[in-house]
């Protein structure tokens, strides 16, 4: 290749030859430049078309004169450089009209009538890097979008979160109360003997066990008050024995002194998945874990029911027919937590969650 580029430049001036109209009708545009004094001593038609000079304009100068000039410094060592071939990467340049267009390419150091010289090759990056920067803009603002979007989604869980806590005290504070009031005065006027007393007695007993069922669905007070196990335990066993599923519930090494962020998300993915259970699996047995797996939080859901298919589930969730799994994922992905779901046809469903750990919660595990 060296020993081409120097018959090729001996041969552009001044006689006509196959490598004379090799440098001339390359579609890269190429030039010749002195290293000692930068100056043009040959340069191809392509050359000319990209910075829009005359041939005669073109030879009258300098290398610097199409540079920019804060690339000046960079420029001039890469055209005085001793080396053999040098590759250079983006350098911006000016054209005649003061346009400016960012280059890179490959310069060769060849003899030019006994002088060093360089023959350089360029290639206009412009419009790449043009493109390269519009889509780097588009991606941050997509991120930035993405990131607005989580702390929308963040925000929505917490408001969601405490207007279930307000309702759920609402109903057990105010309407329980009130029932559990009037109850006590049916009871008292059904001793006496009063007509249909005693199914207005049970009308407000039913009232209050489907009060206080709500109020447990909206937010457990264990959640609070005792912690996410006890918060488990009860729920698991509250909905098992409403849909006559034999319950099994495990904790091993539970992490004590969690955040409450965390246990309410690791509660209403477990909450959602027993849902599912419940609602679709036709399952005799159900299985909850929660354990500490490399220093993280988990929960496992387990049932031996009729299984799904992942795929066809995941399709109807995107398309808005079911919004349970993009529930689970949301809430997993605000936590900074993972989700794995295994399930098929005739062999049940497995949902595994991991949360991450303060360092209080990996302590109390040690």
């Amino acid at each position: 290749m060296a020993s081409l580029l120097q018959r090729l430049v001996d041969k552009i001036d001044p006689q006509e030859g196959r490598y004379r109209m090799l440098f001339e009708r390359s579609p890269l545009p190429m030039w010749v430049v002195d290293t000692k004094t930068l100056g043009f001593l040959a340069v191809n038609d392509a050359a000319l078309r990209l910075y829009e000079y005359s041939r005669e304009e073109f030879l009258a100068m300098t290398a610097l004169d199409i540079r920019r000039p804060e690339d000046e410094a960079a420029f001039r060592q890469f055209l005085s450089s001793e080396g053999g071939e040098v590759h250079y990467g983006a350098f911006r340049h000016m054209k005649k009209t003061g346009e400016r267009i960012d280059i890179d390419g490959v310069g060769h150091l060849v003899a030019w009538r006994g002088r060093p010289a360089r023959l350089v090759q360029i290639n206009d990056i412009t419009e790449r890097l043009r493109t390269q920067q519009t889509l780097e803009r588009l991606n941050r603002e997509l991120e930035l979008s993405h990131e607005r979007l989580r702390a929308l989604s963040r925000r929505l869980f917490e408001v969601q979160e405490e207007e279930r806590r307000r309702l759920a005290r609402d109903l057990h504070d105010d309407v329980g109360q009130a029932l559990t009031a009037l109850k006590i005065q049916l009871e008292s006027l059904a001793r006496t003997g009063t007509a249909r007393v005693d199914e207005c007695v049970d009308t407000v007993q039913h009232t209050l066990e489907r009060v206080r069922q709500l109020s447990l669905s909206l937010r457990p007070p264990q959640l609070d008050d005792l912690g996410l196990a006890a918060a488990l335990r009860s729920h698991l066993d509250r909905q098992a024995r409403v849909a006559g599923l034999q319950a099994h519930f495990e904790t091993e090494d539970a992490p004590q002194d969690l955040p409450p962020d965390t246990e309410t998300a690791c509660f209403r993915v477990a909450q959602e998945a027993i849902n599912n259970v419940l609602r679709h699996a036709r399952a005799r047995n159900l299985w909850v874990r929660l354990f500490s797996a490399g220093g993280r939080l988990a929960i496992s859901v387990r049932d031996d029911g009729r299984g799904f298919d992942i795929d066809s589930v995941r399709e109807r969730s995107l398309s808005g027919a079911s919004l349970g799994l993009i529930g689970m994922e949301e809430r997993m992905a605000l936590a900074g937590g993972s989700f794995e779901l295994r399930s098929a046809p005739g062999q049940g469903t497995v949902l595994l969650a991991t949360f991450p750990l303060t360092v209080a919660a990996k302590r109390a595990v040690g």
